[in-house]
């Protein structure tokens, strides 16, 4: 007997074109309407309020704890470099050291633009921007673009700071030539991950921009003359190529790791987009915001944001009590699961198809070109297909079917 599944939307490859969808009406009524039964059940909201309310409880000290066990290892690795002076290769190599604390800081800090590691908001506050500086990060620039990501997650009509911008295909389709490939670019994985983080925590954070008031304005200016004295006083320890190598390695690097994380945390094939007025907070939390699994040691160094469907769903769980959410309530059974091997295949996913409701590939632009290139070196046009995808590498709890 043959395989009766459906294929994903990988495995079809590229995206069907308007024309075609509506030569295939039944086809795509279908696809929508399994598409509806795989949706994880959204409880009522006084339901899992009450049901979340018990991880909401704040520990002080534990969150003080955290705070030290990042800041202390961080400073210390730059008062070690400027007593041994180390050579090219222990510079980059201190700065990876450097990074594994760094990328912890910033998931404190995170929670910090939430209040949920103090209960006095002048707590989290002045920890805020003391970590902020030390992340090149203005505290209030960056809770106000956080807390419109939280908002708008996920909506169509919404998209914009705070996440990975997204297309449509119909929106892709439509595009000039130009606009696809600044998109095409956009999307690039070695552009997202290496090239963009590093360009925004360098300058893109370090300006007025719209929507700014003054207190965030303040925020920005009180950051920069802190980096300013920062960058003077290491680089006159340490001499400007030691520092530039120290410090670009944790940018970079650092950079990298944090769009990965935003990557994951919303970018795999059947999470959630919807118009505004179908978007529904709930169905954004559990079905648009994965759980990352990954090994013990990894989910401290990111701050338990592996567990960033529970997070989503109730923002001011403290890291610490993320995992026993996870791991207690029947809610999140059916939240969608990516792991460090699946989460590669994610990078594939260019598009937001509306019509089978999930994230496609681009369109085959160069498929001509490869069929009369094969026939010259007489190779069959599939070797230059990229490899069938593996669904049970992004999987979903509970339910199962094709996209």
């Amino acid at each position: 007997m043959g395989d009766s599944r459906e294929p994903t939307c990988l495995e079809l490859g590229r995206p069907k074109r308007a024309t075609q969808v509506a030569q295939e009406p039944r086809e795509g009524l279908i696809r929508t309407l399994l598409k509806r039964e795989r949706m994880p059940v959204t409880p009522p909201r006084k339901s899992w309020k009450r049901d979340l309310a018990r991880y909401l409880e704040i520990d002080e000290r534990r969150s003080r704890g955290q705070i030290a066990s990042v800041v202390v290892p961080y400073l210390a690795i730059w008062v070690l470099a400027a007593t041994v002076h180390p050579a090219a290769a222990s510079a980059v190599a201190l700065g990876l050291v450097a990074t594994v604390f760094l990328v912890r800081m910033y998931s404190l800090f995170h929670d910090l633009t939430h209040n949920s590691l103090f209960t006095s908001r002048g707590a989290n506050g002045r920890w805020g921007h003391t970590l902020g500086f030390l992340l090149f990060t203005p505290y209030r620039w960056w809770q106000l673009q956080h807390r419109l990501h939280h908002a708008n997650t996920g909506n169509l009509d919404k998209r914009g700071p705070g996440e990975i911008y997204t297309m449509t295909v119909a929106e892709y389709e439509r595009s000039s030539r130009l606009r696809r490939l600044g998109y095409r670019l956009y999307r690039n994985p070695l552009l997202l991950l290496f090239v963009g983080p590093t360009l925004v925590f360098l300058f893109d954070r370090r300006f007025p921009q719209r929507g700014m008031t003054r207190r965030i304005l303040a925020s920005v200016a009180a950051t920069n003359v802190v980096l300013v004295a920062w960058v003077a006083g290491w680089a006159g320890l340490l001499g400007w190529q030691t520092y530039g190598l120290i410090q670009g390695t944790t940018l970079i690097a650092g950079g990298a790791v944090a769009a990965w994380m935003l990557y994951v945390q919303h970018q795999y094939e059947e999470t959630y987009y919807q118009s505004a007025e179908d978007w529904e907070f709930e169905r954004a939390a559990l079905q648009g915001s994965s759980y990352l699994k990954l090994p013990r040691a990894l989910a401290w160094a990111v701050g338990n944001a592996n567990y960033h469907h529970v997070h989503h769903l109730s923002a001011k769980i403290p890291n610490y009590r993320l995992r026993a959410a996870h791991e207690a309530q029947p809610m999140f059974a059916q939240t969608p699961v990516v792991t460090l091997r699946s989460s590669l295949a994610t990078f594939r996913l260019k598009l937001w198809d509306e019509e089978r409701r999930c994230l496609v590939r681009f369109p085959a632009i160069w498929s001509a070109w490869f069929t009369s290139s094969a026939a010259v070196v007489g190779m069959h046009a599939d070797a230059w297909e990229a490899p069938s995808f593996d669904r049970a590498r992004i999987r979903r709890r509970g339910a199962r079917g094709a996209c």
